[in-house]
């Protein structure tokens, strides 16, 4: 199942409570004013019908035209006589007089007729009887449409509306420190020093930015100090390596003996160059365009001597790679540890290492693939091999290695914002893709 993120979850909820609101409102709204409009603006023009007929009915008959011209001036209300040739426009009813007029009809009765325009005149006609003559009651149409208004269901929708969207900029005012927080973290991981995050704002974000600003300044000095110390292991114990080395060429030894020392010093110089290599790739990568064919074959031709002595068949394949952008050091490093780790790791049982090394480019730069034909790792495993100094069994700590040949290619990975991916079943060795994305110019 997939997991929704803080801000999407945050908005979800604020929508729920907004809709959960509106419901309830319009709910209490509709149990408190039961009646429809329609219902209360024909009981209005019932009331004002039989009011006026009331009225005129009796008022003596000198009055009678008097009380129509008060009527027509102060309240918009005229009676005209109803005459048999009277034209009445269907189509000019509209949909608001339609709605109220079989309410009008069972308020007044069936002979009760209803329209929207009578003669070419537009305006709400009546009719009504008094001593047995036919009268028209004309209202006009204006007092019908005020009295309806923008219905519940419209104004629910523009609330609901307005409510999502503030919800929208809320959740995303509420989540941005995180956010901000998270990306620093991102960076954090690919080795990227990160930016300071701002320490205003609500006293818990404030606090946990002040406190993320003292680690990432407490690891860029722990990076530091590891860098400056391994660089001086590095040409300390270097030194003496090569003082070493020239002695016991200098040594009256047997051959086997000399071969045995130089092949320790030669592991010794080896694992403490991986250190030196693992603790350098702190530093922000440096970008330049790369030929990937030239750098692949370059790499690939420091590994023939092992081929010639039957120990290495190594396949090669650039695919449709041109150019990529970045530290070639950092590419050569890259391969040369994954085909270190599938020579030391992935041999056969006839004691060949059988590697294919695959290049192809990617839409944001180059994947790279190696593979062996060894005895594999279970699936299990596979997370324990990217690990500094790890090691799955007491064989592979006697392969020449300090187990950081994959490490390092994970944080090279890391730091360009890429991944590397291992696959094995047991049986049919290990494949490790290996993805960097270009940097940006």
């Amino acid at each position: 199942m997939p997991r929704i993120s803080l801000f999407w979850r945050t908005f979800l909820m604020l929508g729920a409570l907004i809709v959960a609101s509106l419901a309830a409102t319009l709910g209490a709204m509709r149990l408190l004013d039961p009646a429809p409009p329609e219902q209360r603006l024909a009981w209005e023009l019932a009331t004002v019908l039989n009011l006026t007929r009331s009225a005129l009915v009796s008022a003596d008959a000198e009055r009678r035209l008097l009380l129509l011209e008060e009527l027509a001036r102060d309240e918009g209300v005229r009676v005209l006589p109803l005459e048999p040739g009277d034209r009445i426009d269907p189509q000019g009813s509209g949909p608001r007089l339609r709605a109220i007029e079989p309410r009008l009809r069972q308020l007044l009765g069936e002979p009760t007729q209803v329209a929207g325009r009578v003669n070419g005149v537009d305006g709400v006609w009546i009719s009504f009887g008094i001593e047995g003559d036919a009268y028209w009651l004309i209202l006009p149409r204006e007092r019908i449409e005020r009295q309806f208004g923008p219905s519940i269901r419209l104004l629910g929708a523009i609330a609901l509306s307005l409510s999502l969207v503030g919800a929208l900029l809320l959740s995303r005012l509420v989540n941005r420190p995180l956010a901000v927080l998270a990306r620093a973290l991102g960076a954090v991981s690919r080795g990227e020093p990160p930016p300071a995050l701002p320490v205003s704002g609500p006293s818990e974000i404030a606090e946990l930015n002040r406190r993320f600003n003292r680690m990432a300044a407490d690891l860029a000095a722990l990076e530091r100090d590891r860098t400056i110390a391994l660089a001086g292991i590095s040409h300390d114990i270097r030194s003496p390596l090569a003082r070493l080395r020239m002695e016991i060429e200098l040594a009256a030894l047997e051959e086997a003996q000399r071969d045995a020392m130089a092949g320790d010093i030669e592991r010794i110089d080896r694992i403490v160059g991986q250190f030196v290599h693992y603790a350098r790739i702190a530093q922000p990568p440096r970008g330049e365009t790369v030929d990937v064919p030239a750098l692949i074959e370059a790499t690939a031709a420091s590994y023939r001597p092992l081929a010639a002595t039957d120990t290495l068949e190594l396949s090669v394949d650039a695919g449709d790679t041109r150019s990529w952008r970045g530290d070639p050091t950092d590419l050569a490093r890259a391969i040369g540890n994954l085909i270190d780790n599938a020579l030391r790791y992935g041999r056969s049982p006839d004691g060949i290492a059988r590697i294919d090394l695959r290049a192809a480019a990617t839409p944001g730069g180059i994947r790279i693939e190696v593979s062996d034909a060894g005895p594999g790792v279970p699936p299990d495993q596979l997370e324990r091999l990217t690990r500094p100094f790890e090691r799955l069994d007491a064989e592979r700590s006697d392969a020449g290695g300090a187990g950081l040949g994959l490490a390092i290619v994970e944080r090279i990975a890391r730091r360009y914002g890429g991944s590397l991916a291992l696959a094995s079943e047991a049986g049919k060795g290990l494949r490790a893709i290996l993805e960097l994305p270009t940097l940006a110019a």
